[in-house]
């Protein structure tokens, strides 16, 4: 039993085994994405169900808002990485069967920092109205047109430290342009981005991030009326490799447009869901195994580096308690020595 925990708990705090992906594709935590890229050779596939309901103002009616995402993320080279999202399933409370929802393809660039505790990178991705409403209520402001997003990326590693708390945090920070035909500075651009961490708990890891989309070309919409939430999650590795995540979200702030602000175009004010239960299930496959080989290759000799500087340190601790004891012990002689 020991050692298959040992073993899941290698797989999760191991970015070079098993990684963790995010909701959309692309490795991170839910919806941050990790500075670091997967495996070379390696495909994620990530299913990902989303839920939400709430009481329909003035009528008996229970508004419900389910959302089934895909994401798929392949690593190409320890620097790139490529991830698609298409959702399958989005009702938007207009048709009785929920129709497909909006898609995008993105790439992630990794500067390459091996051993070291903190990594940067790029992120961006194109999105395709592929939906049928827009936006669709309760959910992120979205429009019928090609758009593009651009994010920083940072992430500090301190298990890479030999941390005493080998924890993980990961920041993002980008511009999102709903509308690609409009250039820079329509009113509908966001800053979307957050901060969040996560560390490891015996065989699994618990993660918490907060992120948002926030409209920064209309003074009009207050901070707290943009989309931003709170998000709690714990992921865990099965024997047979299947990654699970059980997440909630919060809801940060508040909004209750009146019926003429849900009119509006664009519309910039909505009654985002005040909470969410998101469940999701990761696959991984090597698809290109020559590059996985090489890559871990790799791997095992910095893994070594690691080791030996970790021996080197035990060892220096060593001698430096070693060295205060002998210095306790001189000044209790000297003590007895003069006894005035």
């Amino acid at each position: 039993m020991k050692k298959a925990a040992f073993v899941i708990f290698c797989y999760l705090t191991a970015g070079t085994a098993f990684a963790q992906v995010t909701m959309t594709g692309g490795k991170g935590t839910l919806r941050l994405y990790e500075a670091d890229n997967i495996t070379p050779g390696h495909l994620y596939v990530n299913p990902f169900g989303t839920f939400f309901a709430t009481k329909m103002a003035d009528i008996n009616v229970l508004a419900k808002d389910y959302t089934v995402n895909v994401g798929l993320t392949f690593g190409i080279s320890r620097v790139f990485e490529t991830f698609i999202h298409i959702v399958p399933f989005q009702t938007d409370q207009i048709h009785i069967w929920g129709p497909p929802g909006d898609s995008k393809v993105g790439v992630k660039l990794h500067v390459p920092n091996r051993g070291g505790v903190a990594h940067f990178g790029l992120a961006a991705f194109a999105s395709f109205p592929t939906a049928r409403v827009h936006p669709i209520p309760y959910e992120p402001y979205s429009e019928k047109a090609i758009g593009y997003a651009l994010l920083g990326l940072a992430s500090f590693n301190f298990k890479n430290a030999a941390s005493q708390i080998p924890v993980k945090v990961t920041a993002n920070v980008g511009y999102r342009n709903h509308n690609a035909s409009q250039g820079f500075g329509g009113r509908t651009d966001q800053l979307i981005g957050g901060i969040g961490f996560k560390f490891p708990v015996k065989a699994s890891q618990l993660y918490s991030e907060v992120t948002g989309e926030i409209f920064i070309n209309n003074d009009e919409v207050q901070l707290h009326q943009n989309s931003i939430r709170f998000t709690q999650g714990y992921k865990f590795i099965t024997r047979n490799g299947l990654i699970f995540d059980i997440a909630a979200d919060i809801r940060l702030g508040g909004c209750q447009p009146t019926e003429t602000e849900k009119k509006q175009t664009p519309r910039f004010y909505e009654d985002y869901a005040d909470w969410k239960i998101i469940l999701g299930m990761t696959w991984r496959m090597t698809l290109l195994k020559k590059w996985d080989d090489k890559f871990q290759q790799v791997e095992q000799r910095r893994r070594l580096r690691q080791n030996d500087q970790e021996e080197i340190r035990k060892k220096r601790e060593k001698v430096v308690n070693e060295l205060e004891e002998y210095k306790k012990r001189l000044e209790g002689e000297k003590k007895q020595e003069v006894p005035f």
